[in-house]
């Protein structure tokens, strides 16, 4: 099997030219440079003339990978196997008709915790602390891993012993960091239970993009900010910063961590308003692949989206259409994080056939999740296929019904609608 996976993936990187490769390559490395330049200047143009490039060097390769695929798809199907504009744009148009409107109704409505919360702020070092705290909950110790730091929290396996994660501190954004860290050491888990055998060949890692981030996004959201792992996490929070959380009840803590807010930055979203992030990026993609747009126009057409979805407009581009990483490298990865967010909930209600994970929250226990998620997804690591693996662990195709009403039911909820 490994063997057959690391043809493939050979065959195919044959069909283009070395020097067509070696090409794209320097591009990457180059663009990489420029947008981490820009954060720093503001200035974008120089990231700009590179992404020029690596848009051209893309629809270049189209020419020598097509077959079952063609343009954009061939982008899309890179990222996410089967996966092309016609179901990521049935998936996302589902999402616009069933869950904007509940956006925007929320976004007029008054903020359910203490306000003076946001202003707070927490020392990095106990955030440390708190980090190993999380870590410890979820079975990811020092003897499989370690946390780092950088700008974009990121997790990198070697093998099925040792994948490592990393975090960014920052002394106003206690909630960012313990989120993030969730995600990433999900992340992590997927591919520390990876069955043994795969560790050092092609089949070690995730089946798709996707189903990576269903594992990240199903650990950091569905888990984390669910109302019975906050009530096991505010007496920690309590002992670990007593004059802040004095203020605050367990109500504060738990509508901040779900608040829907017209927030700029993509990774700092909320559930409900995440994947009109994510759409805005796919939008521009797909007219970038389909000659619509030019790069230089970009940023009107993020912040014309913004407008429409928000009702706000972001001051600069930083804060805009650049302030992710990706683009930097190749494109065809945002969808994913929408697609992982929507079989984050199929996969949900599968466990809860079995068991009910909330209950095990309460009491900060990850390891029923840990088991379940390990014998129905992580345990076939590459070997299987993501829709294939989707189907094992829950007897049923890609289902966005799944997620619009998991969506729809928290935030109405929470939002007394």
């Amino acid at each position: 099997m490994a063997i057959a996976k690391e043809y493939e993936d050979i065959t195919k990187q044959r069909r283009i030219p070395v020097d067509i490769i070696t090409k794209g390559m320097r591009i990457v490395n180059e663009a990489s440079l420029a947008w981490e330049e820009a954060r720093t200047s503001l200035d974008y143009s120089i990231f700009e003339s590179k992404l020029v490039k690596l848009v051209d060097y893309e629809k270049d390769c189209y020419k020598y990978l097509d077959g079952k695929y063609h343009g954009f798809d061939i982008t899309l199907t890179e990222m996410e196997d089967d996966f092309t504009e016609e179901k990521y744009d049935s998936l996302f148009n589902e999402i616009e008709k069933e869950i904007l409107p509940l956006v925007k109704k929320i976004l007029t409505m008054p903020k359910k915790y203490n306000i003076e919360l946001t202003k707070e702020k927490f020392d990095i070092d106990k955030q440390r602390k708190l980090t190993k705290k999380i870590c410890d909950l979820m079975g990811y110790s020092n003897e499989v891993g370690v946390v780092g730091e950088t700008i974009h929290p990121f997790t990198n396996g070697i093998n099925s012993c040792d994948v490592r994660t990393t975090t960014r501190y920052d002394e106003s954004l206690l909630f960012s960091n313990l989120y993030s860290v969730m995600h990433e050491v999900g992340h992590a888990t997927y591919e520390l239970q990876n069955n043994s055998e795969f560790s050092a060949t092609a089949l070690m890692g995730g089946a798709s993009c996707a189903l990576h981030e269903s594992q990240s996004r199903f650990y950091e959201n569905y888990l984390g900010r669910s109302r019975e792992f906050i009530e096991f996490l505010y007496p920690i929070l309590k002992e670990v910063y007593p004059t802040q959380m004095e203020k605050y009840t367990l109500d504060d803590i738990y509508y901040y961590c779900n608040d829907v807010s017209n927030q700029f930055t993509r990774t700092e979203a909320d559930e409900l308003t995440y994947p009109f992030h994510i759409i805005i990026r796919y939008k521009i993609e797909k007219e970038l692949f389909h000659n619509e747009l030019t790069v230089d126009k970009i940023s009107d057409r993020f912040n014309e989206l913004f407008m429409e979805y928000f009702g706000v407009k972001p001051k600069n581009k930083l804060l805009g259409c650049y302030q992710d990483v990706h683009w930097s490298s190749g494109f065809g990865y945002f969808p994913t994080y929408a697609l992982g967010s929507a079989m984050s909930a199929q996969f949900l209600a599968s466990m809860e056939k079995d068991f009910n994970p909330f209950t095990d929250m309460k009491n900060g226990d990850f390891k029923r999740v840990n088991a379940w998620l390990k014998e129905h997804v992580h345990k076939y690591g590459k070997s299987k296929k993501n829709l294939e693996v989707l189907k094992i662990a829950t007897g049923e195709d890609f289902n966005p019904r799944y997620y619009i009403d998991y969506l729809k039911n928290k935030f109405k909820k929470i939002y007394n609608i």
